[in-house]
């Protein structure tokens, strides 16, 4: 069920999740599968909805940086972090106290905690009062959704209700920083605030994890499996400036960077970004694969970044 984010809709959506139900809601990010973070039997249901493993924690997101500090030990890396990019499209990692689920953190002692940034989002965890746990809204190692139609289309018989506040604005899954030790700071996975803008706030290097890790071993962080957000085309990563030539076979598509300057009609030539830009071609990755995986193709020839 699609709703708009009215204040009477999102108190109905706010008594589903206190009664333990499951609810896709908008960030700015993705879209989220949410249920109330203390509610361990509701996150159970997460995983269920999903087909998520067990072993691949979930973030939890407040409304507010006071709020954090119940769930997690503070120190004076996240307190920098938090003034300059919360709310926002950073999640935080520390260590968690014991008011957090296990089933949360996948049995890690550390827990992973953003303020978002989206109002709509906000507003309905003032709302319940509780803090919530919200992984993409889609089945486990799929493209993540980037408006209401995505989750509709994979998950609308699934949960209670779907919040369709529009596109997300970033289109891709929070930057994640591991603070446990603030001498050293880990980027756990990439997203919108990048690597030099952290180091240029905490003033020492920061680490980069760049392997993903074995599907049997608990994980530290959400999106470290070595495969996820994979669309149902198998994808061929080519090398900037050197796709391969337009092909016939109608199930091939070509992804570009951007508009290619030799381009003719051609209904199997895609493009992220008509001049190039990082920002328009991260926030229309997602969405164009889901459009692409919708069309049929079986695989996919996409351009990698300059960089």
């Amino acid at each position: 069920m699609l709703l708009d984010p009215t204040e009477d809709n999102l108190k109905h959506c706010a008594d589903l999740l206190i009664a333990g139900e499951v609810v896709a809601v908008p960030t700015e990010t993705v879209y989220g599968l949410a249920a109330d973070a203390l509610n361990e039997k509701a996150a159970r249901k997460i995983f269920s909805v999903k087909g998520r493993p067990l072993l691949d924690p979930l973030i939890v997101h407040c409304s507010a940086f006071k709020d954090t500090l119940e769930y997690f030990e503070s120190n004076s890396a996240i307190l920098k972090l938090a003034e300059k990019f919360w709310p926002g499209p950073l999640t935080i990692v520390g260590y968690k106290k014991s008011s957090v689920p296990k089933i949360i953190t996948a049995g890690q002692s550390s827990v992973a905690i953003r303020v978002p940034a989206q109002r709509t989002l906000r507003r309905l965890i003032e709302l319940t009062g509780k803090p919530l746990a919200a992984p993409s809204a889609n089945p486990f190692g799929y493209v993540s959704p980037t408006d209401a139609q995505h989750v509709s289309n994979t998950m609308g018989t699934k949960i209670a209700a779907i919040i369709n506040d529009g596109r997300c604005k970033y289109g891709v899954e929070s930057t994640i920083i591991d603070l446990r030790d603030p001498q050293k700071p880990t980027l756990l996975r990439q997203g919108p605030i990048g690597k030099d803008a952290i180091e240029t706030v905490l003033g020492i290097a920061v680490l980069v994890e760049t392997q993903g890790r074995p599907s049997e071993a608990s994980q530290i962080a959400p999106g470290m499996l070595t495969k996820h957000y994979s669309p149902h085309a198998k994808v061929h990563l080519c090398k900037n400036g050197s796709m391969p030539p337009q092909n016939k076979d109608s199930l091939i598509a070509r992804v570009f960077i951007q508009r290619p300057i030799e381009y003719t009609v051609d209904k199997n030539t895609y493009w992220f970004s008509e001049d190039g830009c990082m920002n328009e071609v991260a926030h229309n990755l997602f969405a164009l694969l889901q459009k692409l995986d919708g069309l049929k193709y079986e695989q996919l020839h996409i351009e990698q970044p300059p960089e």
